[in-house]
């Protein structure tokens, strides 16, 4: 008596009772080691990524790097505005001193001679006024004639960003950008990320 034959649906073979149940349990083999092994190892994998964050200490720290950066290089631009408006500060106040030396001189001359009359007054006081006139201006709160803060220029949503490939990509980056058509501008290959097959 022959033994009825039976076929895998997937291989299309012809077995009989007992090697398709041998050729089943092969595949059930199969199937754990190949299939759910790789599954289990890329999941381990992933909960080892949450866990120790191996990929995301370096990554935060470039960023943290390029920050440290940028604030040393603001920090050296302000403090260069700053020697700068004193020394535009220091350039004024010796004009205005200057342009009262004469005035003072006269006046002392006046004062001694006791030898003055209402058009020295008059003429004095005009001169006087027009200092007086000269370092209101200067005083004066208007930051457009003398502090230039120019932020205008710099783009702060598109100076560092992440930036992910496309879906056959198999890296994300990290763009820094400081000036357009800078050679200062750097682009960093952050992580690899393992293309589907």
């Amino acid at each position: 008596m022959g033994s009825a034959r039976r076929s895998c649906v997937g291989c299309k073979k012809y077995f009989c009772k007992e090697h398709l149940n041998e050729h089943e349990q092969q595949l059930a083999i199969k199937f754990d080691n190949e299939i759910v092994r790789s599954h289990d190892q890329i999941l381990n994998e992933i909960q080892k990524l949450e866990e120790s964050n191996n990929l995301s200490v370096a990554l935060f720290a470039q960023v943290e790097q390029w920050k440290q950066t940028t604030i040393n290089k603001v920090e050296e631009a302000a403090e260069r505005a700053c020697h700068e408006l004193t020394k535009l500060i220091d350039k004024q106040r010796i004009a205005i001193k200057k342009q009262l030396e004469p005035i003072t001189k006269e006046i002392r001359s006046h004062r001694e001679d006791e030898n003055y009359f209402e058009d020295d007054i008059d003429r004095l006081q005009t001169k006087l006024n027009e200092i007086q006139r000269s370092i209101e201006q200067f005083v004066q709160k208007d930051t457009t004639k003398t502090v230039i803060v120019d932020n205008d220029q710099i783009d702060w949503n598109r100076i560092i960003y992440i930036r992910e490939e496309q879906e056959d990509s198999e890296y994300f980056e990290l763009h820094v950008w400081t000036k357009r058509n800078s050679p200062t501008n750097q682009s960093y290959i952050l992580g690899w990320i393992k293309p589907e097959e």
